[in-house]
């Protein structure tokens, strides 16, 4: 009898409609390097490229204080180290204050003649997806909204149930935001995040939680502190200098930039050929660099948002 059920079940199986193949787009390397390819915006010039970004330090250092002054500079259209901002909607999900403490911190941070409806901000927000789905709902109806921030990323995500493993757990409570950002064009989305407690000599693995965290995140800047003084270490994939630590000091109610931007080794390269050869047009730097010709000009307009560089009739030079 067990047979026959068998041969039975197989017939059915056999007629059952085929599950449709998953899909998916083969494309060509060689037409891709041939097109003309949209720079990475900066919502932040020279610091915050779009994208998802995962600011992590320890309690107490005054992480939320800096993504404040960062937000007020973006909603007022204000100097944010060394670099003009273009004024743009912010949305902060503050989900470890209240209205009175945000108040105080937001005149700390110099955030005294907003206009209307530039800084907005909530105190409470659903979790997770749910949480990533009003986000997603707040850009549909505001597109304006150019930079949201989500403090800090503990309250944020899932509670969870405990049958994840610890690097899956990370990396879809993050995975939602950074697809998020992909799917806008302009977005970036910070997340403040808690590092270690336990000391670390690469500030990568000093933040809380798996690998996952930094896998998913398309920038990170972590604040470190030794005796009085501070570090803000930058890593990105969409940074010209890649990696880079900066000093920096609290003064009042604001972060000051110690030390300013450094040429990165690509930079100076450039700056070297293009002095050498008194302007240089990006098929020659391209030439030079042993890189497209597309790779070159992506490079140059970079370094013209930084002002190292200007362009006059297609040729490009250092800027005097």
């Amino acid at each position: 009898m067990s047979a026959l059920l068998e041969l039975a079940q197989r017939k059915l199986d056999a007629k059952a409609p085929k599950a449709p193949m998953p899909r998916g787009r083969i494309m060509d390397a060689a037409a891709l390097l041939q097109q003309e390819i949209k720079p990475v915006k900066h919502v932040v010039p020279g610091w915050i490229p779009e994208g998802l970004l995962i600011l992590a330090a320890a309690p107490k250092v005054g992480k939320s204080t800096l993504i404040l002054q960062v937000a007020n500079c973006k909603a007022a259209g204000l100097t944010f180290w060394g670099y003009d901002v273009p004024p743009g909607k912010v949305l902060m999900i503050d989900l470890e204050t209240n209205e009175r403490r945000l108040r105080r911190k937001l005149e700390a941070a110099g955030a005294t003649a907003l206009e209307p409806g530039r800084l907005l901000y909530a105190t409470d927000w659903p979790r997770g997806n749910l949480g990533v789905d009003k986000i997603a709902q707040t850009l549909d109806a505001d597109p304006e909204i150019e930079l949201v921030v989500i403090d800090t990323l503990q309250r944020f995500r899932d509670v969870g149930s405990g049958r994840q493993n610890a690097y899956a757990a990370d990396y879809d409570a993050l995975a939602p935001l950074q697809q998020l950002c992909r799917e806008r064009s302009g977005l970036a989305i910070v997340v403040v995040h808690h590092k270690r407690k336990a000391a670390s000599d690469d500030p990568i693995d000093s933040i809380n939680g798996s690998a996952a965290i930094a896998g998913a995140a398309d920038s990170i800047w972590i604040m470190g502190r030794k005796g009085g003084e501070y570090t803000l270490h930058i890593q990105a994939r969409d940074w010209e200098r890649d990696e880079d630590e900066f000093r920096i000091e609290r003064d009042g109610g604001q972060w000051r930039l110690i030390d300013g931007p450094r040429y990165s080794p690509n930079e100076a390269e450039v700056l070297k050929l293009l002095d050498l050869g008194q302007g240089l047009t990006p098929t020659a730097l391209g030439e030079a660099l042993g890189i497209s010709k597309q790779a070159a000009h992506a490079r140059l307009s970079r370094m013209l948002r930084a002002g190292l560089v200007r362009c006059a009739q297609g040729v490009w030079y250092v800027s005097p």
